[in-house]
């Protein structure tokens, strides 16, 4: 491997960890189990749970823990 693949390969894991813990850590949150799950392999998915409201037992949820 050349120096150019191993810092694209860095770079692009660093992206993808981020990811992991901050916009997978939302889509769970939001009660979007399925789409977290599929986020694993397609990470297009965890923007997508992201942006959609949360679901309704998210929301009571998060209102019992306040």
């Amino acid at each position: 491997m050349t120096f150019l693949e191993i810092l694209l390969l860095l770079v692009l894991g660093v992206i993808y960890l981020t990811c992991v813990f901050t916009v997978a850590g939302i889509t769970f949150r939001n009660g979007h189990w399925l789409l977290g799950i599929l986020g694993i392999f397609f990470p297009v998915f965890w923007l997508i749970g992201v942006v959609i409201p949360p679901t309704e037992e998210a929301v009571v949820e998060a209102t019992l823990t306040e």
